[in-house]
């Protein structure tokens, strides 16, 4: 490994600020972003309890950021791979909030989007980096679930966010079209997460699962929500959730290549 450098003592800070920054802007802000979103449902909108699940990512993203904090980390790969790109993931988490109180709806669309790269990069980069048995206890333990839930939560947010932001531009909430699109967000938002599980099975296992997992939770409260009022958007889940399962449990992969690791950090 390279000697550390101020880099890598900014990249430390950045990371613990915006995973402050997320939690307190969702503390700050998350009762009015909850009724604000009530007020814009569409027929993908999930039960309530589905937004539970940024306790565990938050905690988990936590203890991320103050393991990568030490001093004795400075120069791990593995966080040297994906420090920038969580604190920018953390950072528009926190930004959004604000945007979309102040119903700037397709600011906090962007926003959203921007999150799902940022997450989606440093997802990808820890299953390159943490190949294998190369991943310490903590990467595999911590880092890959956070990492994991955070993408697979915000890839299903940016599904039900466009929907929500369709319907504050105007577009109907209900009927047959706002049930047509509303499956085809679902069905895109379950290849996405097919797709993005195969590609990070070569990493540790807990990373991959995570994101399926979140993925899942997301979709069974779309189910559990729409059940009553549409047919064909709860269909559409429960399909997008065969294909995350048959990415979990099939024997199907598109390994990264490792990116090369120096002597385990």
């Amino acid at each position: 490994m390279s000697q550390p450098s101020l880099a890598d003592v900014a990249r430390q800070f950045a990371v613990v600020f915006a995973a402050i920054f997320q939690v307190y802007a969702s503390y700050v802000v998350g009762d009015s972003v909850g009724n604000l979103a009530q007020e814009y449902r569409s027929l993908i909108f999930p039960a309530t309890y589905a937004f539970a699940i940024w306790g565990a990512i938050f905690l988990l993203c936590g203890v991320y950021a103050i393991h990568q904090a030490l001093p004795i980390q400075r120069d791990n790969p593995v966080y040297r791979a994906i420090g920038w790109w969580t604190a920018a993931a953390f950072l528009t988490n926190g930004v959004w909030s604000y945007a979309f109180i102040n119903r700037q709806f397709v600011l906090a669309q962007l926003i959203i989007f921007a999150g799902f790269v940022f997450a989606g990069r440093a997802f990808l980069g820890f299953a390159r980096e943490a190949t294998g048995a190369r991943a310490t206890n903590v990467e595999a333990w911590v880092v890959g679930p956070a990492l994991g839930l955070l993408f697979g939560w915000i890839t299903a947010a940016n599904v039900v966010g466009l929907a929500t932001t369709l319907v504050a531009l105007g577009f109907a909430g209900t009927g047959q079209g706002a049930a047509i699109g509303g499956a085809a967000l679902l069905l895109l938002g379950g290849a996405v997460a097919f797709f993005a599980i195969l590609a990070t099975k070569s990493g540790p296992e807990s990373a991959w699962v995570a994101c399926g997992a979140a993925v899942l939770w997301a979709l069974v409260a779309v189910i559990v929500e729409q059940r009553a009022t549409s047919p064909l958007t709860t269909g559409a889940a429960i399909l997008s959730a065969v294909l995350v399962v048959a990415a979990l449990v099939g024997p199907w992969r598109a390994p990264l290549q490792p990116a090369g690791r120096g002597a385990a950090a």
